[in-house]
């Protein structure tokens, strides 16, 4: 348990702020931890489901030396108690914050301004944290944001943003002004902004990625990143990717409002992006190749979510949206979400007006803030996981998302497969990164993952289904006719690695339904692991697994409502059916499915498998040491280390 503060410049007591993950059981509920920094508080916002640490919020002083890494290690102990700092040591430093909005007004925050803060995010003798807000003159849809860390020693840090995106307050549009922003008196940011529709940026240019009242310290806290992948909090790689990697070169590290950076041009498009996978190509960078600028992109990326039009903001509470308050809610037009469902009610978000946000479309959206959260810590972030897990509930039909339990059915909804499987992977990341004491929305984010994963083992585990673990698909690929239901088999991986991802997170859900969890999800590996089958003529022949679809039953009408089918007889047949040949027996390496590159379908099928491992699925080590013993194994791997998005491999190789 360790990380590495580096600064520019020199400085005898430089603040800093992190986020940290831990392994289950590393630091039990009744042990502390501390470190041979005098100056360091750690604050716990979640544990796991035996009471250790899980994710924590890091803050506190240290003399650097400029361009020398300093190594902190944690270690467990007493930690000294002190008082937290408080709203009125912030004002006592005379700080002063003003969001010029142009024609629509301004509002400041002086003095008593400090005493009354939205929320309180972090307490500590080091570091107190709070979020602030306050709408913007008369307007019913601008609100001015600030998340403020004073720091002992009377530094403050200050990110500020403007967010339009109100979840049912009418005629939703754009708003476009020259925004600035200041900070004791003097102007730190200033720029022409057209903020469409439920969007939201930060007030930063540049290489900042927030604004300090005095010296900007320049900290970067750079984490032990195979530390990080053992907690299971994100997926573990084998990619180790060279810092001379053009991937890296690619990375964007600056920020401006509303930017592209590495996003899509176009969400949804067809073929590959780096931004799809269980994480983003920019989160995966920083833990396969961890530097100050993957650090740097990761988080002016997840900046970058703002310019989807995602940000359904409840009026009501001033957060994002609970599910059991709009069971009939789905989102309206205008705000640039793709294929969106209907509502039995008749209850959709006011309609948009003006310019149009970027496309949102589920069935290719990334992982956006989870990381940049683990990563700093930022409430901002935090937020912007729940966001992002609101909105997909919005977009789908809701009988067809059975209301307010926000299930993501693969074949219903405005979902596809992969849509479904992006989707829970989302609300799982949600769930996990929404604080434990944030009750109120943490147990409706736990409830309607604990309703996918219900829903899903009633459909194919408690009765009879096809033994081969296939989820009903959105459509059959070759139509009616041929006497064959064909199916993506990607998109089954992409689903697969989902739900061994939200299990490798333990979500705090009923003992009942953790066991459903573990049922389906050995159910739903069978799909992946069955693939990887060896020479039998009843096995489908491993070197074929990665087609880029398969016959998943001899009919064009199969029943996967009741389980009826009909279903091939075994996987030979099933293997007979995709390649119209039997099963050879060998093979001399891995083929087809764009063999060896890296974000072929032979990459996208490896999260499934490695989850697969992971969770002790029967027969997946097997499958698993018939995929890595193959002839030509290596020239897949090599090609992760340019290109590590796919490169997810078990926490602990067989």
């Amino acid at each position: 348990m360790r990380f590495t503060l580096t600064s520019v410049k020199s400085s005898v007591m430089a603040p800093f702020t992190l986020g940290y993950a831990f392994r289950q059981g590393d630091v039990p509920l009744d042990q502390t931890l501390v470190s041979d920094l005098a100056s360091l508080q750690i604050v716990p916002k979640n544990r796991w489901p035996d009471g250790s640490l899980k994710f924590a919020v890091i803050a506190g002083r240290a003399a650097l030396a400029g361009h020398t890494p300093l190594t902190v290690s944690l270690t467990k102990g007493v930690a000294p108690i002190a008082p937290a700092l408080t709203t009125a040591e912030l004002a006592a430093t005379g700080v002063t914050a003003t969001i010029d909005c142009g024609s629509y007004g301004a509002v400041s925050w002086a003095g008593m301004d400090w005493n009354s803060p939205f929320q309180a995010w972090i307490s500590g003798p080091q570091m107190s944290s709070w979020v602030y807000r306050k709408p913007v003159g008369s307007d019913a849809h601008l609100v001015a944001w600030l998340e403020v860390r004073l720091f002992a020693g009377g530094a403050v840090e200050v990110l500020p943003w403007i967010e339009n995106g109100y979840l049912r307050v009418a005629a939703p549009s754009n708003r476009s002004a020259n925004f600035a922003f200041m900070l004791g008196g003097s102007q730190r940011f200033s720029a022409s902004i057209d903020l469409p529709n439920h969007c939201r940026t930060p007030l930063i240019a540049g290489s900042a990625l927030s604004h300090w009242l005095g010296d900007d310290p320049q900290v970067t806290a750079t984490h032990d990143t195979a530390y990080m992948q053992a907690t299971a909090l994100v997926p573990s790689y084998r990619a180790s990717v060279p810092s001379n990697a053009s991937a890296i070169a690619a990375a964007v590290a600056t920020y401006m409002p509303l930017q592209l950076g590495n996003h899509s041009s176009a969400m949804g498009m067809a073929g590959y992006h780096g931004s799809i996978g269980l994480l983003a190509e920019w989160d995966v960078l920083y833990l396969t190749a961890p530097s100050q600028k993957t650090h740097a992109s990761l988080i002016v990326n997840a900046y970058g979510a703002g310019r989807y039009g995602i940000h359904f903001r409840d009026e009501s509470t001033q957060r994002p949206l609970l599910f059991s308050s709009y069971p009939n809610l789905v989102v309206g037009g205008g705000s640039g979400i793709s294929s969106s469902g209907a509502s039995s009610k008749s209850s959709y978000t006011p309609s948009a007006t003006g310019t149009a946000p970027a496309t949102w479309a589920s069935s290719h959206h990334p992982s956006l803030g989870y990381l940049a959260y683990l990563v700093t810590g930022r409430w901002y972030f935090m937020e912007e996981v729940q966001f992002v897990a609101t909105l997909n509930y919005l977009k789908n039909t809701d009988t067809q998302r059975l209301l307010s339990q926000g299930v993501f059915q693969s074949a219903a909804g405005a979902n596809t497969t992969r849509g479904a499987a992006w989707a829970l992977r989302s609300l799982a990341q949600a769930a996990c990164a929404t604080p434990d004491d944030d009750t109120a929305l943490r147990q409706e984010l736990l409830a309607s993952l604990q309703a996918n994963i219900d829903w899903n083992h009633a459909r194919y585990v408690a009765q009879p289904n096809n033994p081969f673990g296939w989820v009903m698909p959105y459509s059959d690929y070759t139509g009616v006719g041929d006497g064959v239901y064909v199916e993506a088999a990607w998109m089954q991986d992409f689903y697969t690695a989902a739900f061994g991802y939200a299990k490798a997170l333990q979500p705090a859900i009923s003992e009942a339904s953790n066991q459903r969890l573990t049922e389906f999800f050995a159910w739903k590996a069978r799909s992946i692991v069955g693939r990887l089958g060896g020479g039998a003529a009843t096995d489908y022949l491993y070197a074929d697994a990665a087609q880029y679809t398969v016959a998943v039953a001899p009919t064009d009408t199969p029943d996967f409502v009741t389980g009826a089918g009909p279903w091939h007889a075994d996987w030979g047949a099933l293997y007979a059916a995709t390649l119209k040949a039997p099963n050879p027996g060998t093979a001399p390496g891995l083929r087809g499915g764009n063999f060896p590159e890296a974000s072929s379908y032979w990459g996208n099928l490896q999260p499934a498998i490695a989850y697969a491992v992971q969770h002790q699925v029967p027969g997946a080590v097997q499958a698993y040491q018939r995929l890595t013993s193959a002839a030509n194994w290596r020239q897949l791997t090599s090609g992760f280390d340019a290109n590590p998005v796919w490169s997810v491999r078990p926490i602990q190789e067989p």
